[in-house]
C-alpha cells in the first residue's frame, strides 16, 4: 500500500463493504486491546467458521466481562466520530455481554443528543441516522439487562422515553413491555399522544410479515402484459423489427 492510499487506524472508512482488515484495529491501547481487535476482525470476517470464531472471541470477553465492557467503552471513545462500523461493533459487543457494568456506557450514549440530520458522503449516508442506530443498539443492551432483573436498567428505559427520537422511543417501549407486559398505561402517560401507536409496534419474524397478494394492484397500469414487447430500433416502431441489416459475417 502506498502512502497516498494508506489510512491511519482512526480514520473513518469510506468503503461500501466491510472487509476484515487491519484498519479495523482501534487506537485503544489498554489491556483488552488485543482481544478487541481480534473481535472486530472476526465480526467482519466471512466463511464457514466465521460465526464460531466470533462467538469464541466474545467468550474471551466474558472471562472478564465487567472490565471488558469498560474497555469497549474506552475503545469507542478512541474512534473517529464518523467511524460508525467500529463504533457500532463496540456497542454491539457490550450489549451481547449482558453485564451490569455496561449500563453507564449505554445510558450516556442514549442520552447524548443526536446530531442534526446532515447528509455525509455521496451514498445517502446520514450522520443522524447512524448515530440513532448506535443508540437503539444501546437501548437493546439496556433491555437485556432489564430482562435479567436489573432495576436500574428498567428505570433507564423509562428515562429514554423523553428522548425526542421515534426510533429510540420505539426501542425503549418494546424493551419495557418485554419486562413489564402490563405497563402500557404507564408508558402512555410518559409519551405524547401522537406517539401512542408505538405501543402496538411489535417485532415479528420475517416469515410472519404480511405479503402483498397482488403486486400489480398498486401499479399505475394494472393490466398485465401477456408477452413482453421487444424494444424497437431507432428506425422501427415499437415491437417492429428493423429493416436495417447488421454487418455481414465473413463467409456468409
Amino acid at each position: 500500500m502506498d502512502k497516498k492510499t494508506q489510512k491511519s487506524p482512526g480514520s473513518p472508512s469510506t468503503d461500501d463493504t466491510f472487509v476484515a482488515q487491519e484498519r479495523y484495529a482501534v487506537e485503544y491501547a489498554g489491556p483488552f486491546a488485543e482481544r478487541i481487535n481480534h473481535y472486530l476482525t472476526t465480526l467482519y470476517a466471512s466463511g464457514d467458521a466465521a460465526e464460531e470464531r466470533n462467538a469464541a472471541a466474545l467468550d474471551e470477553f466474558r472471562r472478564d466481562a465487567g472490565e471488558a465492557v469498560i474497555a469497549l467503552a474506552k475503545a469507542g471513545a478512541c474512534c473517529h466520530e464518523h467511524d460508525y462500523p467500529r463504533r457500532w461493533a463496540l456497542v454491539y459487543a457490550a450489549a451481547r455481554l449482558e453485564h451490569d457494568a455496561a449500563l453507564p456506557y449505554f445510558r450516556e450514549l442514549v442520552l447524548t443528543p443526536v446530531p442534526e440530520a446532515q447528509p455525509r458522503g455521496g451514498h445517502g449516508f446520514s450522520a443522524a441516522r447512524e448515530e440513532t442506530v448506535l443508540r437503539t443498539t444501546a437501548v437493546e443492551g439496556v433491555g437485556r439487562l432489564a430482562a435479567r432483573g436489573n432495576r436500574a436498567a428498567l428505570k433507564a428505559l423509562y428515562e429514554f422515553l423523553d428522548v425526542p427520537s421515534i426510533s429510540i422511543r420505539r426501542a425503549s417501549i418494546q424493551a419495557v413491555l418485554a419486562v413489564e407486559p402490563k405497563a402500557r398505561g404507564k408508558l402512555a402517560e410518559r409519551i405524547p399522544a401522537e406517539f401512542h401507536y408505538l405501543l402496538d409496534v411489535r417485532t415479528i419474524p420475517v416469515t410472519k410479515a404480511p405479503q402483498v397478494k397482488n403486486p400489480r394492484k398498486h401499479l399505475k397500469d394494472e393490466k398485465p402484459l401477456d408477452k413482453p414487447v421487444p424494444p424497437g430500433l431507432p428506425d422501427a416502431g415499437p415491437g417492429k423489427r428493423s429493416k436495417r441489416r447488421g454487418p455481414r459475417l465473413r463467409g456468409k
